[in-house]
């Protein structure tokens, strides 16, 4: 890589970059140099907005997007809670407009973890509709998303993903269309229990 970085002038600050193996093997991996100097190795790391782990559990992803809601949602409590004189259409439009989208983002990708990840968000989603109508105890939540027209996360990371699937197979660019194929390049072997995002396909 580095006769390569060299030939096209590029320069790279190594001190800023650092090693992420995508692995579910346990092990040694041997350390990676760029120009005799140790590229440093680290657990998770973040691109493009998203939070890549080692084992693309989306765990630490999910995490840091909960601790970015709490956060967002106390700034809006004067708006969305029970004594804010907002109607329930209001605050249902600012939680669509300012809270939705933090979490939303590449849910095609992240969609696909546990269910006991997912239900990190799916968990803030119910009580903040609670907040928003200042709902009693008994009321479920199921009655909150049907009487709200809200999808759950699980039902938004499906249609959102069905739509994905949309744009690739009607796009030009035949690699980014082979994208929407059902099955992966060489066939692996599939762990039990875990999802790929190719499920969320499936009703």
């Amino acid at each position: 890589m580095s006769s390569w970085y060299m030939k096209w002038k590029i320069k790279i600050n190594h001190t800023k970059s650092s090693h992420l193996t995508f692995t579910l093997k346990q092990g040694v991996v041997p350390p990676i140099t760029f120009n005799g100097l140790v590229i440093s190795k680290v657990t998770s790391s973040r691109y493009l907005g998203l939070i890549l782990d080692q084992r693309l559990t989306w765990a630490d992803h999910i995490k840091s997007k909960r601790v970015l809601l709490n956060a967002r949602r106390k700034s809006l409590f004067y708006l969305i809670g029970k004594h804010s004189k907002l109607n329930i259409k209001t605050k249902l439009l600012l939680y669509k407009t300012l809270l939705m989208p933090i979490w939303i983002y590449d849910i095609q990708l992240w969609g696909a973890a546990k269910k006991s990840n997912i239900n990190k968000i799916q968990t803030f989603q119910s009580i903040t509709l609670r907040i928003i109508t200042n709902a009693s105890f008994y009321v479920s939540n199921h009655t909150l998303h049907t009487d709200l027209r809200v999808n759950t996360v699980d039902e938004t990371a499906r249609l959102l993903y069905k739509r994905f699937r949309l744009r690739l197979s009607n796009h030009p660019n035949p690699l980014i269309s082979a994208l929407n194929s059902d099955t992966i390049p060489g066939n692996p072997p599939r762990r039990l229990k875990r999802r790929w995002c190719r499920d969320l396909n499936q009703n």
